[in-house]
């Protein structure tokens, strides 16, 4: 027996249409994605122009180093971070809190004041003369000079987050100078000693098929998200169209001239479809900006090491989640559809759609957990479990190799679940959309399914 009648099509599109003509769709739709890829193109610029405009490069700095060992070697390396005006300052003999106090009146607006000691143990070590340095010598120099306090930066304003990078970066390369120096070394690069070591946790699958584990956590929790506000969205669409068709008495007209069972399949199929055009709206708006950005940004994302190309698209995956994303909607919609069909004013649509909206937020808390552990043992419970399984399933499905029984178990109980919730929720929407008056409580809804 087809499902879709003539009447039930007649409904859906009813829903549909009612719902695209209006000005806060076309709003939603439009100008939502619009925002979005605009605001994120403004701080890509700022960002961009924050880390190459000259003005903030051009500070003068000053580096005070009482024991004169670090000082050249940081002015040399604060240079190469393209920081001007950089020179040695005439406070050596002064403590940090008299050069504070001097700052004001000085030429410079920057200051580095170096503990007094920070290079006198590093070039007291056994072996600064450039023979018999202990294997450890860099490291218990590295020990000592901890002891003697921090490096300060003294500033008359704000200091820019890239500019205190630099800062830091030549501090850290000039001590490694400084230290490299004390036992004769000078031939090594202090940049090549600090680089960090590339480091990737790569996922291989049964097939040998392997798969970067940041991008697919990242995929499962942005589907996942996408999914619960989807719910979150039009579930409660689909409440307030049944309740305004209960206030404006237009449900007594419709139902005489087909099922009820009918109305709530087409109100559930006709919402859904809204939301189905508008996310693909979105993702298309979406789609294109990604493009050009990653258009843009390829050559900087191939000095990085990532090459699009070769990143594989989990097909297998992105099947089964549209089966759980698809099974998972007409379960919550019937749901919300019955809760919707209990209630006659706006007041107590909050309280109907409350408990609804807690079996869709306590999944979407235990994502989080799934996606650092999707083989727990409580994970792979819960990712049976109907209610839950819409949202923890899709996230496993990419970040591990679920087992075939597990997610074809969670698969055929969650089909089992839809055609049980469209039984309840059709006997209650048969009753309840013809009362009117005051929420209906547990005892009549009780009733409504044992003799609707």
């Amino acid at each position: 027996m087809n499902p879709f009648t003539p009447k039930v099509i007649a409904v859906v599109r009813r829903e549909f249409m009612l719902r695209v003509k209006s000005k806060w769709f076309l709003l939603s739709t439009l100008g939502l994605p619009v925002l979005i890829v605009g605001i994120g193109a403004l701080a890509g610029f700022i960002a961009v122009r924050a880390a190459t405009d000259p003005g903030e490069s051009r500070r003068i700095i000053g580096v005070a180093d009482p024991s004169g060992l670090i000082g050249d070697l940081l002015v040399d390396e604060l240079s190469t971070e393209s920081l001007e005006g950089v020179r040695a300052a005439d406070m050596e003999g002064l403590t940090v809190d008299e050069a504070r106090a001097r700052l004001a009146g000085s030429s410079y607006n920057l200051l580095l004041t170096i503990p007094r000691g920070a290079g006198r143990r590093a070039a007291e070590m056994p072996g600064s003369g450039g023979e018999g340095a202990p294997p450890d010598a860099a490291a218990a120099s590295a020990g000592t000079d901890a002891e003697e306090g921090p490096t300060t930066l003294l500033a008359l304003d704000n200091v820019p987050t890239i500019v205190e990078n630099r800062i830091r970066s030549a501090l850290q390369r000039a001590s490694v100078r400084a230290r490299l120096q004390s036992i004769g070394v000078e031939s090594i690069d202090p940049g090549a000693l600090l680089s960090r070591i590339s480091f990737d946790v790569v996922n291989v699958t049964e097939s040998g098929e392997a798969r970067s584990q940041e991008l697919y956590r990242a995929l499962g929790f942005a589907i996942a998200f996408l999914f619960y506000m989807v719910l979150l969205i039009y579930g409660q669409m689909i409440v307030r169209a049944v309740l305004e068709e209960k206030q404006s008495d237009i449900v007594e007209v419709m139902v005489s001239s087909l099922r009820p069972w009918e109305m709530m399949l087409g109100k559930i199929v006709g919402v859904g479809a809204v939301g189905l055009a508008q996310m693909a709206i979105w993702a298309l708006v979406f789609a294109l900006a990604g493009v050009y950005g990653l258009t843009v940004g390829a050559p900087a994302l191939a000095e990085a090491g990532i090459d699009l190309a070769s990143l594989p698209i989990p097909w297998g995956a992105l099947t089964l989640v549209l089966f759980f994303l698809v099974l998972g909607y007409l379960l919550y919609a019937g749901m919300f559809a019955g809760a919707g069909a209990t209630i006659s004013n706006e007041h107590d649509a909050q309280q109907a759609i409350m408990p609804i909206t807690m079996l869709i937020i306590l999944p979407f808390i235990a994502v989080q957990g799934v996606i650092q552990s999707p083989n727990a043992g409580w994970a792979v419970i819960i990712s049976l479990i109907p209610f839950f399984s819409p949202l923890v399933m899709t996230a496993r499905l990419f970040v591990a190799s679920v087992p075939v029984w597990q997610w074809l178990l969670s698969l055929v109980l969650l089909g089992l679940c839809v055609l049980g919730a469209a039984w309840v929720a059709g006997r209650i929407y048969r009753v309840g959309i013809l009362m009117k008056g005051q929420r209906a409580n547990l005892p009549q809804v009780v009733r409504w399914i044992r003799h609707g």
